[in-house]
């Protein structure tokens, strides 16, 4: 199923949490550090990577839980998925930014506004450390 491309609701306003956030600053995390708890019953936070940033998105929990629209994004890089604008479980395990055509690079910079204007940024992965992370 895709998702709708160009009619993206940019006007959520930003999150005070992340304004003026120093992302060298955030611990560094992986996708073990993602996977340490598989219960969504249990209170942990949900969280998934996009363009190298750790995202929290326990607040859209019956989005991204089992059955959801993005069940398979929670513990992924779904940068690429976010670009092709897909919620398959193939695409959300590709992550990265490599092979994607200049529209689908910008559909992933309209897609990476509204996750980082709604959903707190708790970590960076080492593609930040490397100098890879751009915005």
């Amino acid at each position: 199923m895709p998702l709708a491309d160009g009619n993206l609701p940019l006007l959520i306003p930003p999150n005070p949490v992340n304004q003026d956030l120093d992302i060298m600053r955030l611990p560094t995390m992986t996708l073990a550090d993602l996977t340490a708890d598989d219960e969504y019953e249990s209170g942990a936070r949900i969280l998934v990577i996009l363009k190298g940033l750790v995202f929290d998105v326990t607040g859209m929990k019956e989005a991204f839980s089992p059955r959801g629209l993005f069940e398979f994004y929670p513990k992924n890089d779904i940068t690429y998925a976010l670009a092709k604008g897909s919620v398959s479980e193939v695409d959300a395990r590709v992550g990265g930014e490599s092979g994607l055509t200049e529209r689908e690079k910008e559909n992933l910079e309209r897609w990476f506004t509204i996750f980082k204007n709604r959903f707190e940024i708790i970590g960076k992965t080492d593609q930040v450390d490397q100098g890879l992370y751009s915005n």
